[in-house]
């Protein structure tokens, strides 16, 4: 998001706008364009990490593969996770060939046939992701038919951050949906719904960035009573967990 506020929101400011219209060539007019698929594969591959992480947390929870996930160091976590969408994005992030249309509106102009490719690759990514996390948490979701009764209270807390990011997971749907438009758009070169629907963008950006939030607020019991005690000014009471033997 804070890509967006720099690129976009940002010259809504005079001299801003002013900055980035004269300077377009140097990447600017580029990276209002390219960034939109980068955060796009970054919020892809965070998914694919989640869902696969909380399958193996559950359904394999003794395994090595569990016991390396959950041991990994942050420095390598966060190397796995921006690593993977820039090399994706490296497609879309070498194109520089774009321009304002003008200072009024500064709208980004894109040759067709990159259009066409980046919505397709686009689509292909959001395919995959929905494919993968709907195979892990098929996978869990069996498993925890299988054994809901002999789940640990540890388990159970694990479901519920699972449950979070199915959520999650169902907008992306819609955004797998946005870019099968796109996409059709772009291969029959019908340029007007292109911009249509680049303009509501930040709509559905804005959607997945803060449907986590609200769904850790309604799924979390203990997470909301502290919520509404502090919106009422009352002291917070600590929840302690004991694990059931």
């Amino acid at each position: 998001m804070s890509l967006y506020f720099i690129i976009i929101v940002a010259r809504e400011i005079p001299f801003v706008r002013i900055f980035y219209f004269n300077y377009q060539e140097y990447y600017i007019a580029a990276a209002a364009y390219n960034h939109i698929y980068f955060i796009l594969y970054v919020r892809c591959t965070g998914i694919v990490l989640l869902s696969f992480q909380r399958y193996f947390v559950i359904a394999h929870s003794q395994s090595q593969i569990t016991t390396k996930i959950q041991t990994a160091p942050k420095l390598q976590v966060i190397v796995v996770y921006w690593t993977i969408p820039t090399l994706i994005s490296l497609v879309v992030l070498k194109d520089t060939n774009f321009h304002y249309n003008s200072y009024e509106s500064m709208a980004v102009i894109a040759e067709p046939d990159v259009i066409q490719r980046n919505t397709l690759m686009a689509l292909v990514v959001v395919s995959l992701t929905c494919i993968l996390c709907s195979l892990a948490y098929g996978g869990l979701f069996f498993f925890i038919r299988k054994n809901s009764k002999r789940l640990s209270t540890s388990l159970r807390r694990e479901v519920s951050l699972a449950a979070q990011v199915f959520i999650l997971l169902l907008a992306f749907f819609a955004i797998l949906v946005y870019y099968s438009f796109q996409n059709y758009f772009s291969q029959t070169q019908n340029t007007g719904p292109i911009f249509y629907m680049r303009a509501i963008y930040p709509m559905a950006n804005g959607f997945l960035s803060y449907i986590n939030p609200f769904c850790i607020l309604f799924l979390n019991r203990d997470l909301t009573k502290q919520v509404i005690r502090s919106v009422y000014c009352k002291k917070f009471k600590v929840v302690s967990f004991k694990e059931k033997v």
